[in-house]
């Protein structure tokens, strides 16, 4: 499978996974529900990681670089994602969080000596050009009660914690880079990630918690459950692995700019879950993106 193929599925499930969490990241705040859903993603990887034989292809070495990935990437940047998300919705965040792809193709460029073919920038500019104006004209007026397009709280304090969020997650990709590139099993190295930041973020639970100030913390259902263990399997199992495997196996700056075609995705789902059609700079936005996706292929 081409990494950039890899890339696009990964965005694909990011998309499908924010629609799942949407509703309980809302009611639980955005740290609770990071670490009740890291305890499935740890579980789940452990398992696959082992059962695959993966843990063989790394080295005590390595450790390192895989502690600041998960602590960087996953601690910092998921509990960011997740609070942000709990105050400004999954489409407003994901346009913030597409930031991550610019940061981690620079990245990219200077760790790494990547470079850009004078089209791939062209890409570059269309795809992220592309995303930040579906997502800013991606639905109509009348939606701005449901839970996937109101404001709680500060929308500015929203946007502050999805651009951390962002910035952690590229700094965590770039940090995982050179195991991959070493040759490491990619469910090893994700669950290496997932289980170094999931001890820690229940570790910094209530210092996690003051410092997020979540607008609300309701009760956890039943059904709550079978959600998290969904987003963690789609987002986290399925997601992460892929974009880790098309970290590993291409270019840091092509790979992390496709995986952020998410809020695109999320266009059409949005228009089955909320049975509004999105509004037509959205589709503008839609055609610049696939423009900017080709490019870079």
């Amino acid at each position: 499978m081409p990494y950039q193929v890899a890339a696009l599925l990964a965005a694909t499930s990011w998309a499908c996974s924010s629609l799942i969490a949407a509703e309980p990241v809302r009611r639980l705040g955005g740290p609770r529900f990071c670490r009740l859903r890291m305890l499935y993603v740890s579980g789940m990887l452990l398992a696959l990681a082992t059962a695959t034989g993966g843990w063989s292809t790394l080295d005590r070495g390595d450790l390192g670089l895989l502690a600041v990935s998960g602590l960087v990437g996953l601690l910092l940047g998921d509990l960011a994602l997740f609070t942000a998300m709990a105050r400004i919705g999954p489409r407003r965040t994901s346009v913030l969080f597409t930031s991550n792809a610019p940061l981690a193709a620079v990245g990219g460029v200077l760790l790494f000596d990547e470079s850009f073919a004078p089209w791939a920038l062209v890409g570059a500019v269309l795809t992220v050009a592309g995303i930040a104006l579906a997502v800013n004209y991606g639905s109509r007026s009348g939606t701005h009660t449901d839970a996937f397009e109101r404001i709680e709280g500060s929308l500015l304090g929203g946007a502050v914690w999805a651009g951390i969020g962002a910035l952690g997650q590229a700094l965590g990709a770039l940090a995982a880079k050179p195991v991959l590139e070493d040759g490491a099993d990619t469910l090893a190295v994700a669950a290496s990630r997932a289980v170094i930041a999931t001890v820690a973020l229940w570790i910094l639970a209530r210092p996690g918690d003051r410092l997020a100030r979540p607008v609300r913390r309701g009760d956890l259902v039943p059904t709550d459950h079978l959600r998290l263990a969904a987003s963690a399997f789609i987002a986290m199992v399925v997601g992460m692995s892929l974009l880790l495997w098309s970290l590993g196996k291409g270019d840091t700056g092509v790979a992390t700019i496709l995986s952020a075609t998410t809020p695109v995705i999320l266009l059409p789902l949005l228009w089955l879950r909320l049975r509004q059609v999105p509004a037509p700079g959205a589709w503008l936005g839609a055609i610049l993106t696939v423009v900017g996706t080709a490019l870079l292929l």
